[in-house]
């Protein structure tokens, strides 16, 4: 009897001296590490998308031996209307074989129509062109700017000049018009229109 209850003891004993098992840790699913390393109401940075650059409302209206603006020599009267965003102003009469246009978004420039096809376009004061040379310009001025402009007599000015800069593509050209020595009229446009002394009608 003394004996079974000595070995009771023991057990009872050995038992105590046993240490629980640690706790199992708790479950992350990630978020919580990212939220206890950052400060407290701090937010977290966001990917901010790339919005697209937006196209400009109206291309430039510098006169260029292609064309001006979104119009292209050679276009037809129903793409240069597209392209300038109005409706043509028509003379009148109005006649197909060969007729001067405006467009009310391109003003101080008139346009050229040879059956249907614009051809050319005429500038007034205050447009710019791709040779940098303004209205009011001197021959000398032009030549030194660009040595190897051709340059032709007047037809009817016998002092005047004609100043021909031949375009890329070997069609179209601009001509700078010099009258009193100075740039008085400009022009662009394919040949042979671009060339023509008088303007239609």
């Amino acid at each position: 009897m003394r004996k079974s209850l000595l070995l009771g003891m023991l057990a009872l004993l050995s038992a105590c001296s046993k240490q629980a098992p640690p706790a199992p840790p708790t479950a992350n699913n990630g978020g919580d590490e990212v939220a206890a390393a950052a400060p407290a109401g701090t937010a977290m940075p966001q990917e901010t998308p790339v919005a697209a650059t937006p196209a400009p409302a109206n291309a430039s209206t510098s006169l260029r031996a292609e064309g001006v603006g979104a119009i292209r020599f050679g276009m037809t009267l129903e793409q240069a209307q597209q392209a300038a965003g109005s409706k043509a102003t028509l003379p009148e009469p109005f006649d197909p074989a060969c007729s001067m246009v405006r467009f009310a978004s391109l003003p101080k420039l008139r346009f050229m129509v040879e059956n249907d096809v614009v051809t050319r376009a005429d500038a007034e004061p205050g447009i710019e062109n791709a040779v940098g040379v303004p209205f009011g310009a001197t021959l000398a001025q032009i030549r030194a700017k660009h040595p190897a402009a051709e340059v032709t007599p007047h037809k009817y000015d016998e002092s005047g000049h004609y100043v021909t800069f031949p375009g890329a593509d070997g069609r179209s050209a601009i001509i700078l018009e010099v009258t009193g020595d100075k740039v008085t009229k400009m022009r662009a446009g394919l040949q042979p229109a671009v060339a023509y002394v008088e303007t239609c009608g």
